[in-house]
């Protein structure tokens, strides 16, 4: 978690966790998160760690892989 943040610390993002559901959250947002249908949200390392654990098509996003973009354009 604590190199997801890192990696990510430079990229532009919300203020604050966008992950607190209802009640919503405070703590500053870290990670981006994003899942198989194209839904992406920046959260804090509690609520990224939560998703990640219980929410089985969630991954730390990280556009340093590239993604399909390069083989669907090939």
């Amino acid at each position: 978690m604590r190199a997801a943040a890192a990696a990510q610390a430079t990229r532009p993002h919300p203020e604050h966790c966008q992950l607190g559901g209802a009640q919503g959250c405070t703590a500053p947002a870290e990670i981006k998160v994003a899942d198989s249908w194209g839904d992406a949200a920046w959260g804090c390392a509690a609520h990224v760690e939560e998703a990640v654990i219980n929410v089985r098509s969630v991954f730390i996003a990280n556009e340093e892989l590239g993604g399909l973009a390069a083989y669907v354009n090939r």
